[in-house]
């Protein structure tokens, strides 16, 4: 177990490499933050999806029946921000019809908060969410359901096929938030996971992926990061487009909140 104020010092952020930042990324490291006490609440969630692994109808929209609809997150089913407006990481099975998708965020009270049309490509793969800036700012301390719901061109809204989970905006020290601003993204990847910050962790680290995807170190800690999740065998291995937002949803009435 590397001892992480060790860690920190290896860390000299204004002549870091690339290399030196990602070697810290070490399977001990990466999962020593996933299912701490702060964030081991009990959350109900569901981050893989059930229906598309069953036969489905003729007009259904998925291509291969035995991928799944994914959401990135820790076996608590919350992950923690620093982030006002922070992105979701889904892997999507590959389509080949018309589909629409649609991702809610409700609060503590259990009311809608936001809700919107979300546009996605028909490739399978790893595709990121953020959520726009014409949504409220996450409140600080306060935690928020999402969910996330695929629905195929024969109209159906299986509760199947629909993902959910919790996100929470938090603060950390000053001495973290200076090592953040003057950190290399590399470093900051290591930063995030020793501060718990699940969300940023992994945006930070599949944005690097989508920006070199043959990158042997950040494929090394890709894989450890998912190791610890349990969830290596669901998830695709291609970094695909950021999804968009293009109907929002005009109030709660018309959406169904469970």
């Amino acid at each position: 177990m590397i001892n992480s104020t060790r860690s920190f010092k290896l860390w000299s952020y204004s002549a870091i490499g690339f290399a030196m930042a990602l070697c810290g990324l070490t399977s001990s490291g990466l999962a020593s933050n996933i299912n701490s006490d702060n964030v081991r609440q009990g959350l109900p969630g569901r981050r893989i999806s059930g229906g598309v692994r069953m036969e489905p109808p003729a007009d259904s929209c998925f291509s291969d029946f035995n991928q799944s609809l994914v959401s990135i997150m820790p076996r608590s089913n919350l992950g923690t921000t620093l982030a006002s407006h922070p992105t979701f990481w889904f892997s999507m099975p590959e389509t080949n019809g018309a589909k629409s998708v649609e991702f809610q965020l409700i609060d503590e009270a259990n009311e809608l908060v936001f809700a919107t049309q979300v546009e996605v490509g028909d490739a399978a793969g790893l595709s990121s969410f953020q959520l726009p800036a014409s949504a409220p700012e996450l409140a600080v301390n306060e935690n928020y359901k999402w969910t996330f719901s695929l629905t195929c061109n024969n109209g159906s809204r299986s509760p199947e096929l629909a993902l959910q989970g919790w996100v929470r905006r938090v603060g950390v020290s000053a001495a973290v938030s200076d090592e953040l601003a003057l950190a290399t993204p590399e470093a900051r990847v290591a930063i995030y996971g020793s501060a718990g910050l699940w969300q940023d962790q992994v945006s930070t680290l599949l944005s690097l992926r989508r920006q070199d995807i043959a990158n042997v170190d950040l494929q090394l800690a890709w894989t450890e990061l998912i190791a610890a999740t349990g969830l290596a065998s669901e998830i695709s291995d291609n970094v695909l487009e950021q999804m968009i937002a293009v109907t929002p949803a005009n109030s709660a009435a018309a959406l169904s909140v469970d």
